[in-house]
């Protein structure tokens, strides 16, 4: 109870404050005695004669390229851009290269085959991500992943094994 007097007592007052301020502007344009004082008063001063800025316009002879983007090609040769946006019209001129595509390749994944499910890891800014899915719920994306690192995983037969490989292969054979 005594929160809600305080607060409501406080509110009057900066109502009160409001009120006295505003009167006290106006009282003494009322009591300026001489003629000069009233015109310096009610006339603000005068600040140099600016010109208002033209509002940017797209020029008559521009091609549209998409919705509110348009190409025009000035007397000089330089090729500028005009897009039209809720606050104005934006002006660039264009860039002769075009801005480099990101590369479709993302990071590359390690794929491990657990059976009837299979893990993905990828770099991602905040550390690892890893996810399992189980072979029958891959999507189109993980099953590439999965056709990829089985193609590469597997050795081609062009490759022979080292000399200790063979000789470690014949011993098992052996037993």
């Amino acid at each position: 109870m005594k929160t809600i007097a305080l607060t409501l007592f406080a509110a009057a007052l900066g109502i009160a404050q409001n009120q006295s301020s505003t009167s006290s502007e106006a009282a003494p344009t009322a009591k300026a005695a001489t003629p000069a004082a009233k015109a310096a008063v009610q006339t603000p001063s005068k600040a140099p004669d600016k010109k208002p800025p033209q509002a940017q316009s797209i020029p008559a002879g521009a091609a549209q390229v998409e919705p509110y983007l348009y190409r025009y090609t000035d007397s000089s040769g330089k090729t500028w851009m005009y897009r039209q946006t809720p606050f104005g019209i934006s002006k660039w001129e264009e860039a002769s290269t075009p801005a480099p595509q990101p590369a479709g390749k993302s990071e590359p994944v390690v794929v491990t085959d657990l059976g009837d499910s299979v893990r993905f890891q990828r770099k991602t800014p905040f550390g690892l991500g890893t996810w399992v899915r189980k072979k029958t719920e891959l999507n189109d994306e993980e099953k590439a992943l999965l056709a990829g690192s089985n193609a590469s995983s597997q050795p081609s037969s062009s490759v022979s094994k080292p000399a200790d490989s063979q000789i470690a292969d014949k011993a098992k054979e052996e037993k």
